[in-house]
């Protein structure tokens, strides 16, 4: 007989190890009543099948959030193509560079893209392969008909 994989159900809201003040904290954050970000992380975790808490919540806005400036989400597009310099970016982008370094700060602070440096150059490029699956799926969605 096989192994049944757990229901959705089965899944704690919480670890146990989170401090209920911490959590109550990022709730207040997110806009959120306790109950509210209690209901939250159980559709989250039941939705992706494993235990959501709600930093991880907090998390994911963010990045919806970076991505959901056009001028940010050109930077990670064009970093998806090759590993790029801030003088390429802001050039590409028709951005100053001092204007282009704070978006690429912030695309690094939350993990979409990663830099490295190559002599006197740091390169920025997509830090994994999750982030372009979303962005790629976020353009396939809305250019389905």
């Amino acid at each position: 007989m096989s192994e049944q994989k757990p229901k959705y159900t089965d899944i704690p809201l919480t670890t146990g190890t989170e401090d209920p003040c911490a959590e109550c904290d990022t709730a207040a954050r997110l806009g959120l009543s306790h109950a509210q970000g209690e209901a939250v992380t159980r559709d989250a975790s039941r939705a992706t099948g494993q235990n959501i808490a709600l930093s991880d919540i907090e998390a994911a806005a963010k990045i919806f959030a970076l991505l959901g400036d056009a001028g940010r989400l050109q930077l990670v597009l064009r970093c998806m193509e090759k590993p790029q310099t801030v003088s390429e970016l802001a050039e590409a982008t028709n951005m100053s560079q001092s204007l282009c370094s704070h978006h690429l700060r912030y695309l690094r602070d939350q993990r979409i893209l990663a830099s490295e440096r190559r002599g006197r150059h740091i390169l920025y490029q997509i830090d994994d392969d999750h982030i372009s699956r979303v962005v790629r799926d976020t353009f396939a969605h809305v250019t389905h008909d």
